[in-house]
């Protein structure tokens, strides 16, 4: 009589995989007894490096990630076992039936994977209780296939909700970064803005300081005394024609009255050039030309003051009716008009002369009758 002799798996209890002693190590697993393994080892379930992992009594490496999401699907059998014994359970029903088709399977004869030479089949009953047998088999093949379809859905998922879980938190940092980055570009656009307002106040202010000397020299009775500073130096520089013309602070014949300033060419100009000081008027476009009496006719006197002693030198003239340089200013001032020859530049340095004192010349300028 012959029968089919199966291993204790087959039945509905789950057979565990052999030992590494008994059918080697699994790949990328070192052996030794079950505990926590080194760092740096291959999982063998995910297949990933693991710092930290599991070596279970089957001797196949688990990493942390992977026991603690089979531990929440209850699953305690090892995946990796069950995915063998599957593979060897196909191989192995693929033998019987080439086999039972051959009619005989010498006793003892060695089956292909080596990790099962506990299931061996022997021909112990006749073809007629095969196929009975054989059927059985089969369903008990696909009741474990189903099982592990099983699992690897409920890994599958709980790892897709692992990686959501993941893209989220990444999503957010993303976030989290954008916000902060957005906020950085508009405190430093501000503070631009805020550098732009603090340059032109500083403008402001140094045009305001001006403003306010200038009104602190300006007269509006018709008369204006100029204290001109720092004489060698400009003297200088009329002598290399670098500045030839130094001009006054503007001042005004009345409140209302006409605008003007003084320019004096310390080296002369025109016929007075290398030989005198010239000293000239000028018309200047005023805030209330357009009620004043033109062209500019009031009388005109010049007066180099000595600053020690009481020699003044003055000099007197009448605008020109004809003359451009008193008409009403279509422009910011008109041509300067005066006396090129307003003073010898022999008298100004001879020795005892104080005209120039503290390195400073005083001019007088005084407009006829402003009584308009």
């Amino acid at each position: 009589m012959s029968s089919l002799i199966f291993s204790p798996w087959g039945s509905a209890k789950l057979l565990s995989a052999p030992s590494p002693t008994q059918q080697g190590e699994p790949a990328g697993s070192p052996g030794g007894a079950p505990g926590a393994s080194e760092g740096g080892s291959r999982c063998d379930w995910c297949e990933q490096l693991a710092e930290q992992g599991h070596r279970r009594d089957c001797g196949h490496h688990v990493c942390e990630g992977c026991e603690r999401d089979s531990s929440r699907a209850g699953i305690l059998s090892c995946l990796q076992c069950l995915e063998d014994q599957e593979k060897q359970l196909l191989n192995d029903l693929d033998r019987q039936v080439h086999h039972q088709q051959l009619g005989t399977v010498e006793e003892g004869e060695s089956l292909a994977a080596p990790s099962h030479r506990r299931l061996v089949v022997e021909v112990v009953q006749g073809p007629q209780e095969a196929p009975g047998r054989l059927d059985q088999r089969l369903d008990e093949v696909e009741a474990q296939q189903k099982t592990l379809q099983n699992i690897v859905t409920v890994l599958s998922r709980e790892m897709g909700r692992r990686e959501g879980a993941r893209g989220s938190a990444n999503r957010g940092s993303a976030n989290v970064l954008g916000e902060a980055m957005a906020r950085i570009l508009y405190l430093e656009e501000k503070v631009a803005k805020q550098d732009t307002l603090l340059a032109l106040k500083d403008v402001m202010i140094s045009n305001l300081g001006a403003r306010v000397e200038a009104l602190e020299q300006t007269s509006y009775n018709g008369q204006f005394l100029w204290r001109l500073p720092d004489v060698g130096r400009k003297m200088q520089q009329a002598l290399s024609r670098q500045t030839p013309a130094v001009y006054s602070p503007p001042f005004y014949t009345g409140r209302y009255g006409y605008k003007l300033c003084l320019k004096v060419y310390l080296n002369g100009d025109g016929t007075g050039a290398g030989t005198h000081i010239s000293l000239f008027l000028v018309l200047m476009r005023g805030e209330y030309d357009f009620w004043l009496k033109w062209p500019f006719h009031l009388k005109v006197t010049f007066t180099l003051l000595d600053q020690v002693g009481e020699h003044h030198v003055s000099s007197s003239f009448r605008p020109s009716a004809a003359s451009s340089s008193f008409q009403r200013p279509v422009s910011k001032c008109n041509i300067a008009s005066g006396i090129p020859e307003f003073f010898p530049l022999c008298q100004l340095h001879a020795p005892g002369a104080t005209y120039i004192h503290e390195d400073t010349l005083a001019f007088e300028a005084v407009i006829g009758d402003t009584n308009l």
